[in-house]
């Protein structure tokens, strides 16, 4: 493999870390900005779209929404012991 095209894949692989990174401060930050009552709102609406899709359906046919929910969930400082057990209940493991 060439030099240049090791550098390619360097630059590359930084720029979509870059943008991961990004994508996840500015999720958060959303959550954050969120008022108190907004938010424990929003998370109250999350949490129990979760509980039933995700939980009490095994997320079955859902599991990309599952897993947006559940990443999603993880921001709230609502989300306590309780809720990080929840999550991970349907959390995926590796399928072979």
């Amino acid at each position: 493999m060439s030099a240049r095209t090791v550098s390619l894949y360097v630059v590359s692989l930084a720029a979509v870390s870059g943008y991961l990174l990004w994508q996840g401060r500015e999720r958060r930050r959303i959550v954050e900005d969120l008022r108190g009552a907004d938010r424990h709102a929003v998370y109250e609406s999350t949490i129990t779209g979760f509980k039933t899709l995700c939980v009490d359906r095994g997320g079955e046919g859902f599991e990309k929404y599952c897993d947006a929910q559940r990443d999603f969930l993880e921001l709230f400082p609502e989300c306590d012991t309780g809720c990080i057990q929840l999550l991970a209940k349907v959390e995926r493991g590796p399928t072979r």
